[in-house]
């Protein structure tokens, strides 16, 4: 039977139905979407816009409403310490001693960042990561998605995801920066730019001193190569423009057909399994759900399709706990296997930063003398560069340039990101540096050579899965080697002349003890060799996972089709960026959002064909 709502429900019994009664009788709706949050929130939006089709959203955490931290663009850092971040944490089997054995890619792994264990932060509440993240709006390179046409994913070129992009956006235009003709108008997902700290502008024309161009926009037909401020994902009041805020309004909240169901654990995906009549496999039939890990069963039927919207990190865990995996991973569990899919939780591509770079400034050009009593929120990054690591020279030439944008490769994206945070930011936030002024640049290998896998810790939803990134441990160090000239750059902007008058450089800067090194190191004589050791110290996640249910033609080398169907399953689809056939050359949120708006319209197209 169905259920209407136009509330966010928390109690299984008023959408659900305990699970050992007939399936016949379960709650049962056209579509269940599992996740709440970045791509989740579209797809219910949009397909609950027909009233004839009943829509059911499921979310293992609370609802965003009644947050003020959420609705605060500058509130990051304090949102990471609370109940809304999933508080995942990579495996200690990447990082523990185990011998090299031979030259097995698995053993060389291990010591690469010094055994030490990452978080790896996702948002646990209605909106995902959209509502916890540092609210950066990119659509990155149309590179990237000619790369994912090219990886099989057909119909998901430069020029269908731009007007996906457009129909999502409503940009609230800067007569001073950016360019509104990149930008959509019409959408839900709100974006707007500034404010800016008065370094910023400084920042800018220290990179266009060193050869980096600087470009109006970094959303244009071109990519982001160059300089440029960032758009936010932030509403014209300043606020957070979430997935949740943006898709979920109490509009749509409203709709009878629509029920969104919070504080929910789906446990797996079940099966019809009898094939035939045409049917290309094993048919989704529902989802079985819990609160806690001893709480009673309930279950709820699907009577079109169940859609994964987990993300990164938990779709291919529920992927394999419902059967659907590498048949050897899901043996180990002694779970039943549905389908044996070798690339669930393979292929993990994560943005790998070499950590905070803080350099002093003469006090009133940062943030932080605004920031200081919110004890270390960080904000938005206003800005970044986005360049090629074949462009930087090794040395300046004798007019300081170290860029050379004509010898980046024209048929790649950029692979190196260096933002600025008008703020001195160490460890996340967590460390205080109350009374000092700086800024701080992060250096980022945006096209990851590294991969790395999720596995299954048990065959308890509740047991965080194995996350095993691999930063690092590409067999040519490729990762490493970008990072190192990436860091050397930033040292190079840091001292041309638009920043040299206003930074405070100490004139010896062997001192490693600090957290201003590297910052204080002279560019031209710190080693490669020191560069290294501090990365992998210091470095962290960017918090971008994607393609662990990569789209692609094969079931042997990817998860699902390009209509975002799981190979070989029936009435089974996953939209997040776990199906990303490829990394992207930025920030991923939009493109997320973008992926959500075409599979709502793949989704709808379906449902008219039946």
């Amino acid at each position: 039977m169905g259920l209407s709502s136009s509330k966010i429900l928390s109690d299984p019994r008023n959408f659900a139905s305990k699970a050992a009664g007939s399936r016949d009788n379960w709650h049962a709706y056209d579509y269940v979407i599992v996740g709440g949050g970045t791509a989740g929130c579209v797809l219910a939006s949009r397909l609950s816009e027909d009233p004839n089709i009943t829509v059911l959203l499921i979310e293992a955490g609370k609802s965003n409403k009644g947050n003020l931290l959420m609705r605060i663009p500058l509130a990051v850092t304090e949102l990471l310490t609370t109940a809304v971040n999933s508080q995942y944490k990579t495996t200690y089997a990447t990082f523990c001693r185990i011998p090299r054995i031979g030259n097995d890619a698995e053993s060389r792994a291990q010591a690469e960042l010094n055994f030490k264990r990452l978080g790896c932060d996702r948002g646990k509440v209605l909106g995902g990561s959209s509502s916890i993240n540092a609210s950066v709006y990119q659509r990155c390179s149309p590179l990237n998605f000619a790369a994912w046409v090219d990886a099989g994913a057909e119909g998901w070129g430069a020029a269908e995801m731009e007007h996906y992009f457009n129909k999502a956006e409503k940009h609230t235009p800067n007569a001073e920066v950016g360019n509104a003709a990149l930008h959509g108008t019409s959408g839900l997902s709100e974006t707007r730019y500034g404010p800016f700290a008065p370094i910023s502008d400084r920042f800018i024309d220290a990179a266009e001193a060193v050869g980096v161009p600087r470009i109006s926009d970094m959303n244009g037909p071109d990519g982001p190569a160059g300089v440029s401020y960032f758009a936010g994902s932030v509403d014209p009041h300043g606020e957070r423009s979430s997935a949740a805020t943006a898709y979920l309004k109490d509009s749509v909240l409203a709709r009878p057909n629509l029920t969104v169901a919070v504080e929910s654990m789906v446990a797996k995906v079940i099966f019809d399994k009898e094939e035939g009549s045409g049917s290309p496999g094993p048919r989704a039939v529902g989802v079985l759900l819990q609160q806690t890990v001893d709480g009673p069963v309930f279950g709820v039927a699907a009577k079109r399709e169940v859609i994964l919207s987990a993300g990164a990190i938990a779709t291919p865990q529920l992927l394999m706990l419902s059967g659907i995996g590498p048949a050897s991973e899901l043996e180990k569990h002694e779970i039943e296997v549905v389908r044996d899919l070798p690339f669930v939780g393979r292929n993990l591509l994560d943005h790998y930063s070499a950590g905070s770079l803080v350099v002093r400034t003469k006090a009133g050009m940062t943030w932080d003398h605004i920031l200081s009593p919110l004890g270390g929120l960080a904000p938005q990054r206003p800005l970044a560069l986005f360049v090629h690591s074949q462009a930087i020279h090794d040395s300046p030439t004798m007019d300081h340039k170290a860029v050379d944008m004509t010898a980046a490769p024209k048929d790649q994206p950029p692979n190196i990101e260096i933002f600025l945070a008008p703020l001195i930011v160490v460890n996340n936030g967590s460390t205080k540096t109350r009374g000092k002024h700086g800024f701080t640049v992060g250096c980022v290998a945006i096209d990851p050579a590294s991969k790395g896998r999720i596995t299954l810790a048990s065959k308890n939803v509740f047991d965080h899965p194995v996350i095993d990134p691999r930063y690092l441990s590409d067999s040519d160090a490729q990762d490493l080697r970008v990072l190192v000239k990436a860091t050397r750059l930033a040292l190079r902007i840091v001292r041309a002349a638009p920043l040299a008058r206003i930074v405070r450089l100490p004139e010896h800067s062997e001192d490693k003890t600090t957290y201003f090194w590297p910052g204080d190191a002279d560019p031209d004589t710190v080693t490669d060799e020191a560069l290294e050791a501090w990365i992998r110290r210091n470095g962290q996640t960017c918090w971008h996972p994607t393609s662990t249910a990569k789209m692609g033609a094969s079931p042997r080398t990817s998860v699902v089709d390009a209509q975002l169907r799981v190979h070989e399953i029936s009435n089974l689809r996953v939209v997040d960026a776990s199906v990303f056939p490829t990394s992207v050359a930025g920030h991923p949120c939009a493109v997320v959002v973008a992926v959500a708006e075409k599979a709502a319209d793949i989704v709808k197209a379906a449902q008219k064909g039946c």
